[in-house]
């Protein structure tokens, strides 16, 4: 008997490799070789014994350059009884992806090779040289070992919700940096406007004049009144009447509070902070197009998020729509994938094990050996799950008191909702829970607008009542 599982360190993939090696047979295979690059890639053709057919030429990153490849590879394929193509091509920023798309629809056998992969055949030769040359037949070698893999680029919805999940983290992370610079610039203009530390029945507290610094009320006092100066001309009154025509709801304690903040700021006078008024204008400027792309690329996210099979992922508690829209997004396509350990690997969070001579086997930190966006999805997930969702907040406990660091029990719980996700999504079932409160209509009004509250409904709710009865 044969466990095709095991043909190959690789699994699945090694052993699919093997069978095509066989069926095809060696001497009937072309290795095609290309390190891509922006404007000018470098290919070589090669038999599967590693016997150079067609030393290594440049092409540019065009249509006319993808034709000289064709060319060569139909000569080669003339002179010599070659059956399958086989091109490995190593993934080089974005910039390997129409190869890719052109050589599948010219029907040759394409293998996506890891830098990585690479990397370390260069290694086992003993040289640590590294130039185009060398690449070319690091990448031969590896294609001959069978590494890479051979799946199709993503594509469809799932493709175009990671583009818009991976966008959003993008915009959400320089909107920190520059929350970050308008706080660097307040600590010039009014420093204690983000809040103070002060002496309270014996003990120090900090006390802030907002619940949020980047509110509307703060956010307008920063843009047209910045400085104690104009804290102080405006007054009690004047503060109170602002707020009333402005809509800032800012309560009388607050209004104390930067009375008293503004009479005892260690800020120069205003017209020493005159460059930072200014950069502070423009940083809340950028800070409102950030926000509003963000709110646009949400509800874009939103309305694909709900026609995928990841809808499903919205009924768990703790999984708002943008978190569970990115985790979809990063799992793909799960019809390659046999259990959920396998999406694990691929985020790597994974633990490494270590295990020799019948010995007790050690777990060490995770590998990180697989995509880093997915990995730092499933620390979000199980972050957010830790806090949000009650039976899994009860696991994050439980871990806490096995002595874990809330780092570890993160990852732990991300990984535990990687396999609950798999189940949900290959079977299109919905969160089975036995907390009381839980209700499926208020989980999803909290997180969809009500249009999408509806779709769902039709698609998870009512049509499977109709096939039931």
């Amino acid at each position: 008997m044969v466990y095709t599982p095991f043909n190959h360190i690789q699994g699945k993939n090694g052993s699919r490799w093997a069978k095509f090696i066989r069926e095809t047979g060696a001497d009937h295979l072309l290795i095609v070789a290309i390190d891509a690059a922006k404007f000018t890639h470098k290919a070589i053709l090669s038999s599967f014994y590693g016997d150079i057919l067609v030393r290594p030429f440049d092409f540019d990153a065009s249509l006319s350059g993808f034709e000289l490849v064709k060319k060569k590879i139909e000569e080669v394929m003339n002179a010599h009884e070659i059956e399958e193509v086989v091109v490995g091509i190593e993934t080089t920023g974005h910039y390997y992806e129409d190869l890719v798309r052109r050589c599948h629809q010219e029907g040759y056998h394409v293998r996506v090779v890891n830098a990585a992969t690479t990397s370390q055949e260069r290694q086992a030769l003993l040289n640590w040289s590294k130039t185009d040359n060398l690449d070319l037949m690091a990448i031969v070698q590896s294609i001959i070992h069978g590494r890479g893999t051979s799946s199709e680029l993503p594509s469809g919805s799932v493709h175009n919700l990671q583009k818009l999940t991976r966008s959003r983290r993008e915009l959400v992370d320089e909107r920190t940096a520059t929350q970050n610079l308008i706080r660097v610039h307040l600590d010039h203009v009014f420093r204690e406007m983000q809040g103070k530390s002060i002496w309270k029945n014996g003990k120090r507290e900090y006390v802030k004049p907002f619940s949020s610094l980047f509110g509307k009320a703060a956010r307008y006092l920063m843009r047209h009144h910045p400085h104690p100066s104009d804290i102080l001309k405006l007054g009690k009154e004047g503060l109170r009447a602002l707020s009333i025509r402005e809509n800032l709801k800012l309560r009388d304690h607050s209004i104390q509070i930067l009375l008293e903040f503004a009479s005892n700021s260690i800020s120069r006078s205003k017209d020493k902070v005159e460059a930072d008024i200014f950069l502070l204008n423009q940083k809340l400027d950028r800070l409102d197009l950030l926000d509003n792309q963000i709110r646009v690329l949400e509800k874009k996210i939103e309305d694909l998020f709900i026609q995928t099979e990841g809808a499903v992922l919205l009924t768990v508690p703790g999984i708002a729509v943008n978190t569970g829209a990115e985790l979809y997004a990063e799992m793909g396509d799960l019809s390659d994938f046999d259990h959920a350990g396998q999406l694990i690997k691929l985020a790597g969070t994974n633990p490494i094990v270590k295990q020799s001579g019948g010995k007790r086997p050690s777990h060490y930190k995770i590998s990180k050996q697989g995509r880093r966006t997915f990995r730092n999805v499933t620390y979000q997930v199980g972050r957010s799950l830790s806090v949000n969702n009650p039976a899994l907040k009860e696991k994050y406990i439980a871990l806490k008191e096995r002595g874990k660091h809330p780092n570890q029990a993160y990852i732990a719980i991300g990984n535990r909702m990687i396999r609950l996700a798999f189940s949900m999504i290959k079977n299109q079932t919905l969160y089975q829970t036995n907390q009381e409160n839980y209700v499926l209509l208020t989980e999803l009004k909290k997180k969809l607008r009500a249009a999408n509250v509806q779709l769902f409904y039709d698609r998870y709710v009512l049509s499977n009542a109709l096939s039931s009865a």
